[in-house]
């Protein structure tokens, strides 16, 4: 366009000119012709001449823009990024927040259920401790028959303490419990302070209960529970009370016993034998 409006004006005045000398000599036709030439010259110097400096100016305001709007984009990846990485976090966050909803709601369920299930131990409890008072009441009325007669100090030197609670296990598991029980009394007798004591309690009333004298078993079984309630032989007495009971025929106070000893000592073999016999007379 910037071509156009040079050559334009250029033939205008051409034409105007031609038409105010129409009247002029051949001289001057001449010079008409050669102005003519020179006109046509400069008009293709025109065309062929590169585009004027507004328009390369234009076309450097072209290339700022382009790079601006390409910054513009580089940024809106940028922020595009972002947007979705911290909706990652979100979603990531959300899912923790799941998974601990779900935990609190097991915990809540199994709380519930604890709860419904409270009532029925309550009754359960109440009817342990009413079996337990009748027990108590029994062992208390065991207690008062009767105590069998002194045995007299065995008259053997033993070398220590040890080979005499040993001789005497031995005579209650030989078939000779009457007298391991009265070898395990005079070992009491002499060494009432001795670590073996709890031991040779349980093992006197093992030796009632090989002689079946159930009703002696059962409160020598009890003295090693009462006053001894958290040594190792204390799982093993109470549940040979509930074999005792068995062997009375008193299946009641048999079953509280072995109850017993599963609350009380649930990690012990006793209490696992006491879940298979309480299988056996159910």
């Amino acid at each position: 366009m910037a071509r156009n409006a040079v050559v334009f004006p250029l033939i205008g005045a051409f034409a105007a000119f031609m038409a105010g000398c129409a009247v002029m000599d051949t001289g001057a036709f001449s010079r008409l012709q050669d102005e003519m030439v020179g006109l046509k010259k400069e008009m293709a110097v025109l065309k062929t001449a590169p585009p004027p400096a507004p328009v390369l100016a234009a076309e450097r305001a072209n290339a700022g823009d382009i790079q601006s709007v390409q910054k513009s984009f580089a940024d809106l990846n940028a922020d595009f990024d972002r947007m979705r990485t911290d909706q990652l976090a979100a979603t990531t966050r959300m899912d923790d927040a799941r998974v601990e909803m779900q935990r609190i709601a097991a915990r809540q369920d199994e709380k519930d259920k604890a709860l419904q299930e409270i009532p029925g131990n309550a009754e359960r409890m109440k009817e342990i401790e009413k079996r337990l008072a009748a027990l108590e009441e029994r062992i208390g009325k065991l207690a008062a028959a009767p105590a069998a007669a002194p045995v007299p100090d065995s008259p053997r030197e033993w070398k220590s303490p040890e080979e005499m609670y040993e001789v005497a296990v031995g005579q209650v598991k030989g078939g000779n419990p009457k007298k391991g029980r009265e070898t395990l009394s005079d070992f009491a007798v002499k060494y009432p302070d001795h670590k073996l004591i709890p031991n040779a309690l349980y093992w006197k009333g093992e030796a009632f209960y090989a002689e079946k004298d159930f009703e002696n078993a059962i409160l020598t079984f009890q003295d090693v529970v009462d006053k001894y309630p958290r040594g190792e032989k204390a799982p093993d007495a109470m549940y040979k009370q509930g074999l005792s009971f068995l062997s009375l025929k008193d299946n009641k106070n048999a079953r509280i016993l072995f109850d017993l000893v599963q609350k009380k000592y649930p990690k012990s073999k006793a209490a696992e034998m006491a879940k298979k016999k309480l299988k056996e007379i159910r």
